[in-house]
């Protein structure tokens, strides 16, 4: 296959991009690096590179650190011509000249325990490299993640990955798990591994047993949320106020049955509208009186609604007669002895 290229404008790329890097960075990273060598000479701005490459932000951020470990871009103070910055008006940072060569030796890999906060570590991908090829472990997490996540893992999420292994000290089958329930929840975000993983290690769960009970203890949660959602036909995710009564009426057993009628009856008194308060308020008079059921929810309106039909009739029946309701007392009698003339 012969491929010219057309003339016109170009510019230079580091050979060591196509040979070694194209597997490792996400497709944002090489947008923003393809535009940053094109304006190589130009002054630019976060806001505009991530324009031009229709990128958040914060995406530009992540591939000029990406490419900065790799060694294709670096910061140097010295040449002023070429730069990034935040903003038009802040001052000008660090320049980014281009298509520096690669280190033929990098630097050794940092060992875990010399990781002093839970901030990510920064790998450059060739010390990610190596560390897949020594460890077969490692190489099959990396794998069946990019298959639950359905792409390839940019260079954060590898990074992500191995603080959790060498860092929180989780096991590569672990880590795979939370992978997995991650992707199953429509939620593959690192930020999200993450913050699950740390609660994991704070809380000892390091193995496969313990782990897959959480999994089902948090798959059974988001379930009955959803339900609840469903019911009250929210279409939004509940607030942490909401979530926090959800979670409530979860922990105290209440069935999805029961909250229906207490649903209903929030409805019937508010004005046909949801008040998650006066709901919960419903919900903890029935427990703090056993009821647990619809039907014994229905036989306590009964026997409320008997009674106020009782003191009603016996209200009347008191008018009529001149007497107090529930009084032996004739207020006629002693109307008279009152009033004697």
């Amino acid at each position: 296959m012969e491929i010219y290229l057309n003339n016109g404008h170009a510019f230079p790329v580091p050979v060591a991009v196509a040979d070694h890097l194209l597997g490792l960075a996400s497709h944002d990273q090489l947008k923003v690096l393809l535009y940053v060598l094109c304006h190589a000479n130009e002054p630019l701005t976060q806001e505009q590179v991530a324009k031009s490459c229709k990128v958040q932000p914060s995406a530009v951020e992540e591939a000029l650190i990406f490419w900065q470990d790799a060694n294709v871009l670096l910061t140097a103070p010295a040449v002023p011509a070429v730069g990034l910055q935040k903003t038009a008006a802040a001052p000008q940072q660090s320049p980014v000249p281009p298509a520096a060569p690669p280190q033929q030796n990098p630097a050794p890999a940092k060992p875990a325990a010399q990781v002093q906060s839970s901030s990510r570590p920064h790998l450059m991908p060739g010390e990610i490299a190596e560390r897949i090829k020594k460890n077969r472990a490692l190489a099959e997490m990396f794998r069946t993640a990019e298959q639950f996540a359905r792409r390839t893992l940019n260079h954060t999420e590898q990074e992500s990955l191995i603080w959790m292994h060498e860092y929180l000290g989780l096991p590569p089958d672990v880590i795979l798990m939370l992978a997995y329930y991650c992707a199953q929840t429509d939620c593959f975000s690192v930020r999200y591994m993450e913050k699950i993983a740390v609660e994991w290690q704070e809380r000892g769960i390091t193995t496969h047993q313990l782990a897959q009970a959480d999994i089902t203890r948090r798959a059974e949660a988001r379930s009955y949320t959803g339900k609840i959602m469903t019911l009250f036909q929210m279409d939004r995710r509940p607030t942490a106020k909401q979530q926090e009564y959800i979670d409530g009426w979860q922990n105290s057993g209440f069935s999805l049955d029961l909250i229906e009628v207490a649903y209903e009856k929030t409805r019937d008194k508010k004005g046909d509208k949801l008040s998650f308060s006066y709901l919960n308020g419903i919900l903890r008079k029935w427990e703090a009186s056993g009821i647990r059921t619809p039907e014994a929810a229905a036989q306590e309106d009964a026997a409320y609604y008997a009674a106020r039909q009782q003191n009603a009739a016996d209200s009347a029946a008191a008018k009529g007669t001149g007497k107090a309701a529930g009084s032996s007392i004739d207020m006629d009698e002693v109307e008279k002895l009152m009033n004697p003339l």
